[in-house]
Order: structure tokens, then C-alpha cells, then sequence
């Protein structure tokens, strides 16, 4: 055989090496095409899951469910798992807040323990893998049983982290025994994480919505509270604007159908003022003052001195006034007594149509205005109390100085009558109020007119 020939030769038999070589090379790259194709997908789907979530958070900042369940149903769907759940911790216990999937989650709260993955996560404070829970019964006892329960088998429970507390756990499992990628875990605690920020987003918006609910409250009280004592200082002669005004305030700040205030007079409580209380109910009040007995809100609270808070008047068996259920119709009550020293002067009535308790801050503002009425009663008191001792100083001075005037004429006039007798008469019509007086002297069987002043 030739040396060209025999190279021919070779050159023949080492094509089909080379040709199989090339196929191995293009289809090793074609592979890892498609592997860094099928990452790229993975990265974009977790982006824009990611994008998603955090759209969710940025758009619900008022509504935390709606974003928690668009998280587990991104959770759910981008680590390829039959469901997801999320778990908050209320006290002892982890509380069902979402899920989304087929597997059944049968609890809406369970028992912090290590015996089941999500609460070894949320007391370990890292996440828990298991490949077989069917399998792991000496480690999982409660979570063996719940797979065997429901026919889950991997599962992976991640803790959401607040500050290194962990405040809720985060799960997704499989029905079938197929561990969960580094690349899934690191994304489920990444959707752990943006559970966090809601919840926290959530809660500090509640606060601030509370406190600015408590200072709105608080300026409508002081406000309130202002008026009534601006009414107070300018009604010192007439008390009834201040109960008016008390009456009117209560009913709008504690969101009450009607007010009413009454003021005891002997052993009954007469109406003396009211706002939108119903035109017949407060003609059949006026004609009827309430007795004080325990039959009634107003007449319980004066009796007992205390504030009495009715939420449902047919459930209390004391309320036995007819009236006030016919007539009335009246379903919530709040009466808070007007005390000065201990001693009932009156009450404040607040009434609901429905069943609709009054809570401690409306009922502590009913208590400051029932403070402000006794100081506007115990004022007019005073104010009349003085009124009346000047008047009566002024009559004690108009009188003696009236008899000195008198005494002085008599000193000034010892052989003249008749300017003692004038004096007396004009002294007298005055100091009595008189339109005329006169002075008659007895003469023999007859009173001769002897003086007079504007007869």
C-alpha cells in the first residue's frame, strides 16, 4: 500500500470522530443557551413578580390583605409550589392571614410549638427546609402529621423578620418530594421580606390615622369645651343658654340621636333642655317630669349618683319606664348625674335609636359637660343669692334711711304735725311701691284725710 494511500486512509477514518466531537460541542452549547435562557426567564419572572408586589404595596397601603394575597400567589407561582400560605403571630398562637393553592390549610390559628416547620421557623428565626415530611416524624411530629393530613411532602417555612423578631412565617409547599433550589428560598425570603414592609407600612399608617383621630378629638373636645365656658362667662344672669348649649354640644360630639337635660326640682326631674329629641316625646316630658326611681336612665342616675349606661333598655330588666320605649322609642341610653357636693342637681341624657353603645371617651365628655352645667348652675345660684342679699341690704338701707328722714321732720317739726304726716305719707308710697298713700286721723266718729301723696 502507498504512503498516500495510506494517509487517505487515515484521513477517511478520523471524520466521523471529528463530525461526532462537533455535535458534542454544539449541543453542549445549545444546553447552556437554553439554561441561561431559562435563568433569564427565571430572573425576569422573579423581577417582575418582585415589581409586582412592590406596586401592590405602593397602591394598598390602606388594604394589607390585598397585598399579602398578591404575595402568596407570587410565591406560590414563581417557585413552582402547589400553594403558599402566610402566618402572623397574635400572642401564643400563628394566625392564617393568606393562602393561595389547592392544598388545604384546615386552621385559622395554631400553637406556637418546634414540632411543626412554620413555628420552628418563627421561633428559630430562619427558615426550615424539609425534603420529606413524611418522613421527618421524630423531628416534625405536628408537621408529619398535618402532610400526612393534607398529601403535601417538601415544604419550606420562612420567618418574617422585623428588627430580627420574627412577627409571621411565610410557606410553600409540594405534594411530591422535590426540594426547593437555593434560587427559590432566597426568593420566597426575599417575598418575606416585602411581607414585612407591608405590614409595617400598614401599621404605622394605622397609627398615625389613630393619632390623628385622638388630636382631631381632642381639639373638637377642647373646642367644645371652650364654647361651653364662653357661654358660661357670658351667661352669668340666664342659665338656660348654657344648657342649651351643653345639650347641643354633647349630642354632636358623642354622634347621639337626641340630648336632653333635666333639673331635679322636689322629687321629680323636669325637662329643661333638649336637642332633636323627637317634638312629641319632649311635649309628653314637659307634661310629665320624670319620678326618681330606678325605672328610668335620668332617674336611676340620680338616684344612684352615678352615670348609668343602658346598651339595650328591652335587655334590662330595672328599666321599667313605659314611655321612654312607647313614646320614646329609644334603644341606647347614657345618663350622667349633675353633682354639686356629692348631691344630684339634674342629669344629662344622651339617646341612640339603635343598639349602639356609647365608649369610655364619649362618655368621659358627657362627664366633663355635666362638670361645666354645675358650674353654670352653682354661678347662677351664686349670682342670685347675691342679687337677692343686695336687694335686701338695699331695702334695709332705703328703710333706715327712710325712718331717719322721718325721725329728722319729727326732731325739725315738734309744733307742726302736718310735715310729719306728709313725710310719713310720700316715705311710705315710696318704700312700698305704691301709686298713692294717705294718712286718715280719727275724729270723732269720723277719719278726716289729713295727708296724701299722689292721691
Amino acid at each position: 500500500m502507498t504512503r498516500a494511500h495510506q494517509g487517505d486512509l487515515r484521513g477517511a477514518s478520523a471524520k466521523p470522530d471529528e463530525r461526532a466531537s462537533g455535535t458534542l460541542v454544539a449541543n453542549s452549547e445549545q444546553e447552556e443557551i437554553a439554561r441561561l435562557r431559562r435563568e433569564l426567564e427565571d430572573a425576569r419572572r422573579q423581577q417582575a413578580a418582585t415589581a409586582d408586589v412592590l406596586k401592590a404595596i405602593s397602591r394598598s397601603a390602606f388594604d394589607l390583605q390585598a397585598v399579602l394575597d398578591t404575595l402568596v400567589e407570587s410565591a406560590a407561582s414563581l417557585c413552582d409550589a402547589y400553594d403558599a400560605v402566610l402566618l402572623l403571630k397574635v400572642g401564643d398562637a400563628l394566625h392564617r392571614k393568606a393562602h393561595h393553592g389547592p392544598i388545604p390549610v384546615a386552621f385559622t390559628s395554631r400553637p406556637i410549638s418546634r414540632d411543626w416547620t412554620a413555628g420552628r421557623a418563627l421561633v428559630d428565626c430562619k427558615p426550615v427546609h424539609v425534603h420529606d415530611l413524611t418522613s421527618a416524624g421524630d423531628e416534625f411530629p405536628d408537621g408529619q402529621a398535618l402532610a400526612l393530613q393534607f398529601g403535601h411532602r417538601t415544604i419550606l417555612s420562612v420567618p418574617l423578620l422585623r428588627r430580627e423578631e420574627a412577627i409571621g412565617v411565610l410557606a410553600i409547599r409540594r405534594t411530591e418530594v422535590r426540594p426547593f433550589t437555593d434560587s427559590q428560598i432566597e426568593l420566597v425570603t426575599t417575598f418575606a421580606d416585602q411581607a414585612v414592609i407591608a405590614i409595617e407600612n400598614t401599621r404605622l399608617f394605622e397609627e398615625v390615622q389613630a393619632r390623628t383621630r385622638d388630636l382631631t378629638e381632642a381639639l373638637e373636645r377642647q373646642t367644645a369645651t371652650s364654647e361651653v365656658l364662653s357661654v358660661i362667662s357670658r351667661s352669668k344672669f340666664d342659665i338656660q343658654p348654657v344648657l342649651d348649649t351643653i345639650c347641643q354640644t354633647a349630642r354632636e360630639l358623642c354622634s347621639s340621636e337626641s340630648a336632653s337635660v333635666f333639673l331635679l326640682q322636689g322629687e321629680r326631674l323636669l325637662l329643661t333642655a333638649a336637642d332633636r329629641l323627637d317634638p312629641s316625646f319632649e311635649a309628653f316630658l314637659q307634661e310629665n317630669p320624670i319620678v326618681l326611681d330606678r325605672g328610668s336612665a335620668a332617674g336611676r342616675a340620680v338616684v344612684d349618683r352615678r352615670t348609668v349606661h343602658i346598651h339595650d333598655i328591652r335587655d334590662d330588666p330595672d328599666f321599667t319606664w313605659a314611655a321612654s320605649i312607647a313614646v320614646g322609642k329609644f334603644r341606647t341610653l347614657l345618663g350622667v348625674p349633675l353633682l354639686r357636693d356629692g348631691e344630684p342637681v339634674g342629669v344629662i341624657v344622651l339617646h341612640r335609636y339603635t343598639v349602639a353603645p356609647f365608649d369610655k371617651r364619649q362618655i368621659e365628655l358627657v362627664t366633663t359637660f355635666a362638670d361645666q352645667a354645675v358650674i353654670a348652675i352653682e354661678n347662677t345660684r351664686l349670682f342670685e343669692e347675691v342679687q337677692a342679699r343686695t336687694r335686701d341690704l338695699t331695702e334695709a338701707l332705703e328703710r333706715q334711711t327712710a325712718t331717719s328722714e322721718v325721725l329728722g321732720v319729727i326732731s325739725r317739726s315738734k309744733f307742726d304735725l302736718q310735715p310729719v304726716l306728709d313725710t310719713i305719707c310720700q316715705t311710705a308710697r315710696e318704700l312700698c311701691s305704691s301709686e298713692s298713700a294717705s294718712v286718715f286721723l280719727l275724729q270723732g266718729e269720723r277719719l278726716l284725710l289729713t295727708a296724701a301723696d299722689r292721691l
